[in-house]
């Protein structure tokens, strides 16, 4: 596609040195030419904005509902073993011998521990919604950028005529087109979507990560949770 762009630009420079002016009908055609060229890069720079638009939210979908996935397992296995405190508890405080005051203390020690381990699930959470929101923003960012330059390119032809007297330099009118066509090209295939593509690879790459940090930061909280539950059990017998 680039061999054929710079052959096509280096036979309609040949056309242009021929004659000392080009005529306006000449200017026409060779406008019209570019207004093509531009609406062709206009829309291959369209298609890939709406692919990454549909990527970036895939992969925000999937890190958001593995992180659920994690919370709700973390959420279970929390309640599963405050249950099984209380409920020790609970068979206690019907020994004819319980010391009532001393594990009613437990069960507050139990709801203060289940508390203290939402708000650990809480902050795990609000660590990957930080991560989730700044990937989106910054690509939403960088995704409507690439719109604003895919949006420009068809736009180009109706420019020059803003900015060039084509009356009386109509060559330096299709010199100016060919010069931006060329960058045009060179900006998006080198750096704009090269850009782009790492940034969508990396956000692939990195969402297992991602779920797998949410994970062993919840079960951190678990751990923290058992080990708390373990001293309130020990305290059982003492009551």
């Amino acid at each position: 596609m680039k061999t054929f762009t710079s052959l096509a630009l280096c036979v309609l420079f040949a056309a242009v040195s021929v004659t000392a002016q080009l005529s306006m009908r000449e200017l026409a055609e060779i406008t019209e030419e570019y207004r093509v060229r531009f609406d062709e890069l206009h829309d291959e720079k369209d298609a890939f904005v709406r692919l990454t638009r549909v990527l970036t939210r895939a992969e925000l979908k999937g890190l958001n509902e593995a992180t659920l996935v994690n919370l709700g397992n973390a959420r279970n296995d929390i309640d599963d073993v405050l249950a099984d405190t209380r409920e020790q508890i609970a068979n206690a405080i019907l020994q004819p011998n319980a010391n009532e005051q001393c594990l009613l203390g437990l069960v507050d020690r139990v709801i203060e521990e289940g508390r203290r381990a939402g708000e650990g699930m809480s902050a795990c959470a609000a660590d990957k919604i930080t991560i989730k929101e700044g990937l989106g923003d910054e690509f939403r960012a960088l995704t409507n950028t690439l719109q604003r330059i895919a949006t420009a390119a068809s736009e180009y032809t109706l420019y020059t005529f803003a900015i060039h007297n084509s009356f009386t330099d109509p060559e330096e009118h299709v010199e100016w087109l060919e010069e931006n066509y060329a960058n045009q090209v060179e900006f998006w295939d080198n750096v704009a979507r090269p850009e782009a593509q790492e940034d969508l690879d990396n956000l692939e790459i990195n969402r297992p990560a991602l779920v797998e940090e949410n994970r062993v930061c919840l079960n951190g909280v678990i751990s923290r949770l058992n080990t708390a539950m373990n001293t309130v059990r020990a305290q059982i017998n003492s009551c």
